[in-house]
C-alpha cells in the first residue's frame, strides 16, 4: 500500500524468508557460520536454539541458499508433534527412501532399513543430507530417540545432519539424553539485536527494498528498538506500521513519534 509513496520496490520489513534481506547481527552471523561448518564438514547433530521472534526459521533458509549445491539434499520437518513412527515415515518420505505407495503401515524396521541403503549410497556417491527439525522443544523422548537412531545410520559414514531447531529450552531436554546429547557438535543461541546493530539493521532493509536514504530517523531506530526489545519481528512490525502511519499523515521522515503512534497500534505486540 505505501510501497509506491516511500519509493520501496518491495515491503522492507515483512516478517518473511527472503534471504536477501537477512542481516548478519553478531549472534545470527556467529550461528550461521557454525552450520555452515557443521553441514560443509558432516558433523552430525547441531542444535539452534533461541526465543520466538529471533529468526531460527529464517536462519536455516539463509543456510539453505548459502549450501545451495547439488551434492546437499535438504529436507524440513515442520511437524515434530508426529507420533515417533509416524516422523520416521515421514523423513523417510522426504528424502524418497520410502515411496507414498508403500502405505502408512509400513514398519519402522523397514523404514529404518531403506533409510539405512538410501543414506549409505548417498555418502558414498558424495551426496550430503540435512534434516532441519523446526519446533524441536516439542519432541518427546521418543521422538529424540528415533533421531538418535538416524544418526546411527550409514555403518560408520557421516551419512546425515540433523539440525534440531527449538527454544532454550530444547537444551535441558537433549542434556536428559546422554547418548544424543553427546553427539551435539555445534551448539548455536540467537540473541536480540542490539541497540548498536539497529540502525544498520533498518538501513539494510530499506537498501534490500530499493531505498537507499534514511526514511527512520535514528531517534525513530532507536524508539523501535526499545519496544521491540531487539526481537526483529517485533522491529519489522513496528517499523512496517511506522511506514503506514507515515505514508497516511503525508511525512518525508518518520520520528520516534510515528513509532510509538505505530506501537500502541499494534496494542499487545508479541513475538510469537
Amino acid at each position: 500500500m505505501y510501497e509506491q509513496y516511500w519509493r520501496l520496490e518491495r515491503p522492507a520489513f515483512d516478517n518473511d524468508f527472503r534471504p536477501e534481506f537477512f542481516f548478519p547481527a553478531r549472534s545470527h552471523q556467529g550461528a550461521l557460520l557454525k552450520l555452515r561448518y557443521l553441514v560443509e564438514h558432516r558433523k552430525g547433530l547441531g542444535v539452534l536454539v533461541g526465543d520466538h521472534g529471533l529468526g531460527k526459521t529464517y536462519l536455516t533458509h539463509v543456510l539453505e541458499r548459502e549450501c545451495q549445491d547439488s551434492s546437499v539434499q535438504f529436507v524440513r520437518i515442520v511437524f515434530p508433534l508426529l507420533t515417533p513412527s509416524e516422523l520416521l515415515r515421514y523423513i523417510g518420505l522426504q528424502l524418497g527412501a520410502v515411496s507414498p505407495g508403500d502405505g502408512i503401515d509400513i514398519s519402522a524396521d523397514l523404514v529404518l532399513n531403506r533409510l539405512e541403503q538410501f543414506l549409505r549410497q548417498a555418502a558414498e556417491s558424495g551426496q550430503r543430507t540435512v534434516v532441519i527439525v523446526d519446533d524441536a522443544h516439542l519432541l518427546n523422548g521418543e521422538h529424540l530417540q528415533v533421531l538418535q537412531l538416524l544418526l546411527n545410520l550409514g555403518g560408520g559414514i557421516a551419512a546425515l545432519n540433523l539440525l534440531l531447531v527449538g527454544r532454550s529450552d530444547l537444551l535441558p531436554r537433549l542434556d536428559r539424553l546422554p547418548p544424543l546429547s553427546d553427539r551435539v557438535s555445534v551448539r548455536a543461541t540467537l540473541k536480540p539485536l542490539s541497540n548498536d546493530e539497529a540502525e544498520g539493521y533498518v538501513s539494510h532493509r530499506l537498501a534490500a527494498a530499493g531505498v537507499s536514504t534514511g526514511i527512520l530517523q535514528p531517534t525513530a531506530i532507536r524508539t523501535a528498538w526499545e519496544l521491540s526489545r531487539g526481537v526483529p519481528r517485533l522491529f519489522n512490525q513496528i517499523c512496517d506500521l511506522s511506514l503506514l502511519v507515515g505514508f497516511a499523515d503525508g511525512l518525508k521522515f518518520l520520528s520516534r513519534i510515528e513509532v510509538q503512534a505505530a506501537a500502541e497500534e499494534l496494542g499487545n505486540v508479541s513475538a510469537d
